[in-house]
This record gives structure tokens, C-alpha cells and sequence, in this order.
């Protein structure tokens, strides 16, 4: 069964039509074509009982008749209904078998079928008629109009269901478009009243979510910003304390400081993270070698091979925050042990992986973990240095490019996180 609506609606149209013209042909043939051959079946043996019993009539229909007797004929091959009535009258009057033979192109303008019947004399009378004659059923004929019926009303059903269809293209390019991150134009509001309906929650739907997503972002935004001023003032003075007040309390303070310091960044850049970045090609193999470089020189380490060159278009600066993220994210709980970096590009999709050996993840938190501020208690406290919003930003810049981002535990242990960019 097809999936499309389109599909479905053109092949069920294009059934229930067939279906509709063989029953209409079967009705017509039964109650009118049928016994009006049949009609004219009897008429047309009368004519050849008649002609066998007063030979001069044949020179009278001579435009219709003829008679040749040494003609090489084959028996017909393929006849209309008429012609098999006609064989049959025959063989009920007769009383014995008749055959019908054919020759095609002998006389201009046409062939002819030949009927072989007893003359009064007892000699055989060899009666030619052109095949013109068909009666009122011409299979041919019906077969062309059945044909050309299915055929105008599966154009006509063509050009209905991309006009029905159209609107719901629109929609779902517009709901995908919105899955990246964007807000799409508003829909034009016409059509039937179901898809302008439709249309207009959707619409609406986007202009609320629009002015929420912008609404929070300003709001983070505004708070992280207002609250970095009093910290760089808190700092400061911190900084300028004699050094001969107690020193350990001091230290203790611009820890805490550093801390929100970072919490608030995190908070600014997962503010940011709906925003999709200029997009633009580049070797995702020297990305990786620049987040490596730098997360090593920080104490890092990292096991990393560039591959064959694999040139895509993307948001770098995307690309490099998820793939910093990830890596902190591996290092800081793996407890410093070694992170593998791979890179597989193929045709379809391009593959990162990162592999840490820490203790893992649970099962039925792979996914939340991915949530802002969601923490791991157990394993991934506020005292190991996370803040909840590393992998949030993630999440959040990977949907906004149209990555796919997963975690998975290895089966050696630790944590096998993947970026797929398609």
C-alpha cells in the first residue's frame, strides 16, 4: 500500500473507476447491447435463410454479398460477439456445425468474413460480408472508451489531489524547518476550511512558540548579563584584600566566583543556542584537530588520527562547542583517563565518535541527561565541576543544524558519545 496520500488517493480513485466502468459495461451489455444484437443476429439469418432459398436475391445485395467459392481462407481468429451469435443462430437452425472463416485485404476497402452454407441445389454456398458488419458491440471500441475514462479520471484525480495535497507540503516543510531551529514564514490561510484550520493553529502555534523561545532567551540573557557586573566587582575586591588576611577563606571565595562565573556563561550560551550560525565548508578533520589541540594543552588526553579529508558544509563554530562539550564532558568523568576521537565520513552521513572509560551512564538516563540542569547524583555531582548545561547546549546546537546526537555505554565500560551530521 502506497504511504503517500497522494499515491493512495490516485491508485483508490483509479480502482473504485475500473471497478465502476466494468459494472456499468457489464449492465449495458445484459439489459441493452445483448438484446439488441441478439435483434438483429435473428434478422441477419432470416436475410441468409432467405438468400439460400431464392439465389436471385444475391444479385440484388450484390454491395453486400458476394460469392466465390475457391478462395484460400483460415478460420477466424478473432471475432466480435455479433459474428459468434451469428454461428451459433445458424447451428440451431441448420443442425449441424457452421464455420466462419476470414480473409483479410482479398477485395479494396477491407476484408471479409465467408460463411459456407447449403444451397437449394445441395451445392455449397460460400457468402462473403464485409467486417464492417459488427452489430452494435464493437469491443474495440469499448475497450478505448473504458480505457480513456480511467485515463481522464485519473488526470482529473492527478490535478485534484496536488491541489488537496499542496497545503500539507507546505506544512510539513514549515514543521521541518521549525525541527531545525527556524520559524517559517506564516502559511497562507486558504484552501478547504479543514486545511485552513489547520493552517491557522499552526501559525499561530509558531508565533507562540517564536515569542516564548525569545522571551526566555532575553530573560537568561539579561539576568546572565546583570549578574557578571556585582561578580567582576565581588572579584575585584576579593583580589585587592591584604594578603595577610586569611588566605585559604580568600581562595575559597574566587573558587565560588569562578564557579558562578562559568554557571553563568553556560547560561548565556544555552540562551544563544537556538540561533543557527553561518553555515560553511570546511574539513571537519581539521575542526576535530583544533578541539583536540586545545583540550590537550589543558591537560587532556586524547587519542585522535585525522582521516581522509571531509569537506562539509556546517556551522563551525557549532560544531566546535559540541565537540569541546563532549570532550570535557568525557574527560572530567572518566577521571583523566584516555578519550578516543574518530571520525567516519560517508556518502549518506558524516560520524564523530568520542569514547571515554568512566563509569557509564544508567540505561534509562541516556536521553535525560540531555535535559538543563539534569545531574547524574551518583556519579556526576556538582563537586566534579559540571554545571547541567554542557550537554543541554549540546542538544540544543545539534537540533539547531540537523545533527543527531546520542549517548551509548560501551560494553567495556564508560560512555560512547556520537554526533551524526546528515
Amino acid at each position: 500500500m502506497p504511504r503517500s496520500i497522494y499515491s493512495r488517493t490516485m491508485l483508490l480513485v483509479g480502482l473504485v473507476t475500473f471497478l465502476l466502468q466494468i459494472t456499468t459495461f457489464v449492465i449495458f451489455f445484459n439489459q441493452m447491447a445483448l438484446p439488441t444484437v441478439r435483434i438483429q443476429v435473428g434478422e441477419f439469418v432470416d436475410e441468409l435463410q432467405a438468400l439460400v432459398t431464392e439465389p436471385q436475391r444475391l444479385e440484388e445485395n450484390s454491395s453486400f454479398f458476394s460469392t466465390i467459392p475457391d478462395l484460400q481462407l483460415q478460420p477466424a481468429k478473432w471475432r466480435i460477439p455479433f459474428w459468434h451469435f451469428v454461428e451459433d443462430e445458424l447451428e440451431q437452425r441448420l443442425g449441424k456445425p457452421v464455420m466462419i472463416w476470414e480473409d483479410e485485404g482479398v477485395f479494396l476497402g477491407g476484408g471479409r468474413y465467408w460463411i459456407d452454407l447449403p444451397s437449394v441445389g445441395g451445392e455449397l454456398l460460400r457468402i462473403g460480408f464485409l467486417t464492417e458488419r459488427k452489430g452494435c458491440l464493437n469491443p474495440p471500441v469499448l475497450l478505448v472508451v473504458l480505457l480513456l475514462v480511467v485515463f481522464v479520471s485519473m488526470v482529473s484525480v492527478y490535478f485534484l489531489s496536488r491541489w488537496l495535497v499542496r497545503p500539507i507540503d507546505e506544512l510539513r516543510t514549515a514543521v521541518g524547518e521549525m525541527g531545525m531551529g527556524e520559524y517559517p514564514k506564516p502559511l497562507p490561510e486558504k484552501g478547504p476550511a479543514e486545511f485552513t484550520s489547520l493552517v491557522h493553529m499552526f501559525n499561530w502555534m509558531v508565533k507562540s512558540v517564536q515569542s516564548i523561545t525569545e522571551n526566555r532567551s532575553t530573560l537568561l540573557a539579561g539576568i546572565s548579563h546583570d549578574l557578571k557586573t556585582p561578580l567582576a566587582r565581588m572579584r575585584l575586591s576579593v583580589e585587592m584584600l591584604s594578603k595577610e588576611q586569611d588566605r585559604e577563606l580568600i581562595e575559597g571565595v574566587v573558587d565560588d566566583l569562578d564557579v558562578m562565573d562559568g554557571m553563568i556563561s553556560e547560561v548565556l550560551e544555552y540562551a544563544r543556542g537556538g540561533r543557527k550560525g553561518k553555515r560553511e565548508a570546511v574539513d571537519i578533520n581539521q575542526v576535530i584537530t583544533s578541539v583536540v589541540d586545545r583540550k590537550q594543552r589543558g591537560g587532556a588526553n586524547i587519542a585522535w588520527a585525522p582521516s581522509e579529508p571531509c569537506v562539509q558544509p556546517l556551522d563551525i563554530t557549532a560544531l566546535h562547542r559540541v565537540l569541546s562539550n563532549l570532550i570535557d564532558n568525557g574527560n572530567r568523568y572518566s577521571g583523566g583517563q584516555l578519550i578516543n576521537v574518530s571520525l567516519q565520513c560517508g556518502s549518506d552521513e558524516v560520524r564523530i565518535e568520542i569514547e571515554d572509560r568512566g563509569e557509564g551512564v544508567p540505561q534509562e538516563a541516556l536521553e535525560k541527561v540531555f535535559q538543563p540542569f539534569y545531574r547524574l547524583e551518583q556519579s556526576r555531582s556538582q563537586d566534579s565541576g559540571g554545571n547541567g548545561l554542557g550537554l543541554a547546549i549540546v542538544k540544543s546546537l545539534s537540533s539547531v543544524n540537523g545533527w543527531r546526537v546520542s549517548l551509548h555505554n560501551r560494553e567495556s565500560g564508560g560512555t560512547l558519545a556520537r554526533v551524526q551530521i546528515v
